[in-house]
């Protein structure tokens, strides 16, 4: 090396550069989401990508070889009758369930936050009901429907009313909705809970200001306690929704979607696609269509209450 040489460094590219400053700046917050991201990936999206492709095939659970069908599944389960009633169903259930479950924990959210002794004891009873499982709800309530010695029969015959008196989970006009009844049941108070955080985080300075005016009760729950409520429904009906669509632990407890299809919600027909009939890819199919209903559901009314609250 003469004496004029001069040494070589390495200049680093503008995109070492980039990524050297984004490193720098996110690293920690890179390091601390690693865990769940990982997470995610292995339990989320990885079992969702394996759906995908088992509903592109025919495979039955066995085979070791997987027989690809292309958009087949897709075709019939939106051509099945069978199907597209289960999702009527589910319809129906979500409506059912907002009237009984979010209604009902909204209204036991308001008269809770009026009491002045005992709330604690009446929200901890209010509540009870949700820790149960879904398997236990399914009990209680079979009993109580029971046509022979069920709580709900005996008190109809016992007042005269034998007219009413029905078979609740074996007509097929009225197991749906015997089931909804117990489902609103178990959830109100998760509801309930929800709406009664909403409630604490309003300003009491309104209340006050609505007492010395002269408001009643229900004006002021008209009038403040609802549209303060906005963002909380929001998340409660996002809740419900996603919770309606499953829909799957109370129906088949109780009556594992019978008689026949009668309150076979989506949930029951992927179960039984899958694991009666064995037909993985149609119950795959069938899972994912749902996935995606529910996925396009919540976005579009997340779109929808944030172009409304804009114009409040």
């Amino acid at each position: 090396m003469t004496m004029g040489a001069h040494l070589q460094v390495p200049v680093a590219s503008a995109r070492e550069r980039r990524l050297t400053r984004l490193w720098n700046a996110y690293h920690v917050p890179i390091i601390l989401l690693a865990p769940s991201l990982l997470f995610y990936a292995v339990f989320v999206l990885l079992p969702l990508g394996k759906a995908f492709q088992f509903s592109l095939t025919d495979w039955d659970g066995l085979a070791a070889d997987l027989n690809y069908v292309g958009v087949e599944n897709y075709t019939y389960i939106w051509t099945d009758s069978r199907f597209l009633d289960s999702l009527w169903r589910n319809v129906i259930w979500w409506v059912m369930h907002v009237v009984l479950a979010v209604g009902g924990g909204l209204v036991l959210a308001i008269l809770i936050s009026e009491v002045g002794r005992g709330r604690f004891f009446f929200r901890t009873v209010a509540f009870f009901p949700h820790v149960l499982s879904l398997a236990v709800v399914g009990v209680i309530w079979g009993q109580l429907y029971h046509p022979s010695i069920g709580l709900i029969n005996t008190t109809l015959r016992r007042t005269g009313l034998d007219e009413l008196v029905r078979v609740w989970l074996g007509d097929p006009g009225l197991a749906l909705y015997s089931v909804g009844v117990a489902s609103g049941w178990q959830a109100y108070g998760f509801y309930m809970v929800i709406f009664l955080a909403g409630i604490q985080s309003i300003d009491p300075q309104l209340y006050e200001a609505a007492r010395v005016d002269g408001a009643s009760a229900w004006r002021r729950v008209w009038d403040i306690t609802i549209p303060s409520l906005h963002n909380t429904m929001t998340v409660v009906l996002t809740l419900a929704f996603i919770s309606a669509m499953k829909g799957f632990g109370t129906v088949w407890a109780m009556t594992q979607g019978g008689p026949g299809y009668a309150s076979e919600l989506v949930a029951v027909y992927v179960w039984r696609s899958a694991f009666q009939t064995g037909v993985i890819g149609r119950a795959s199919a069938a899972g994912l269509s749902m996935a995606v209903i529910v996925i396009a559901f919540s976005f579009i009314f997340n779109r929808w209450r944030d172009r409304v609250g804009s114009h409040t």
